[in-house]
């Protein structure tokens, strides 16, 4: 009798074991499942060709023009949702925004070259429904136009440019933010250099000048009573902010 009952408990704990650990292979199954299809939609399958281009020389004031394919390279129509641009002056046209696999359309691209000189490189982004993102670089040089003694360094803030050098300062008060409204674009993410030169770590006073005074068409006067966005309080907070940075 003893026997029988141990036989059952010992049949009935083995079969337990089992299911419990079918059960936990089930769920172990479609996690990693989903983890791999989670995965593979995030992997980029279009890209800009060509990713560098080199427009060549165009005189300050005129319009440079570029035509860039959008090639998708996966399985499933792409769908574009956006082409950003470091600022206003550089333009894009999409052919269209639906690509079909192996398919490609064309993104022509129009920069405007007021106010720029010598070497400028400029980004443009393609952005999917999904959030992925391609990028290409164009480079050109600007040589100096007829009108360029006329403009006095100000060319930056009329026109379009204004969009992106004067209304984002308008109603910030801190350095970072006064920073990153007007100077980013140029002179990249906290000062640490880009289009222009490095920013941070400079001397404060230096700075004041040059934002006050400027240099020359490339690095006009940013204050206001020179015809730039900037308050004096602005001013000070800006240099003050970019001198306390960590070199």
């Amino acid at each position: 009798m003893r026997a029988a009952r141990f036989f059952w408990f010992a049949l009935f704990t083995l079969t337990l074991a089992v299911a419990c650990t079918s059960t936990s292979e089930r769920q172990d199954v479609p996690q990693a499942g989903v983890a791999e299809v989670e995965t593979s939609t995030k992997a980029i399958d279009f890209q800009i060709q060509p990713q560098h281009l080199d427009v060549g020389e165009v005189i300050e004031g005129e319009q440079a023009h570029a035509r860039l394919f959008v090639r998708n390279t996966g399985p499933f129509p792409l769908h574009i949702a956006e082409v950003q641009s470091a600022c206003g002056c550089t333009v894009s046209a999409l052919g269209s925004r639906e690509v079909a696999p192996g398919g490609f359309t064309t993104l022509d691209v129009t920069i405007d070259t007021t106010a720029k000189g010598d070497s400028v490189e400029k980004k443009v982004t393609v952005v999917d429904m999904l959030g992925r993102r391609a990028d290409a670089w164009l480079s050109l040089r600007v040589k100096a136009g007829p009108h360029d003694a006329e403009m006095d360094g100000r060319g930056i803030f009329s026109g379009k440019c204004a969009a992106c050098h004067v209304a984002p300062a308008q109603g910030k008060v801190k350095g970072a933010e006064i920073y990153a409204a007007v100077c980013a674009m140029c002179h990249g993410v906290e000062g640490r250099g880009a289009y222009a030169s490095k920013l941070r770590g400079q001397d404060a006073d230096a700075l004041r000048l040059i934002l006050e005074h400027g240099i020359d068409r490339r690095m006009p006067a940013f204050s206001r009573e020179k015809g730039g966005p900037l308050t004096p309080k602005q001013i000070i907070e800006l240099t003050n902010w970019l001198s306390g940075l960590d070199e």
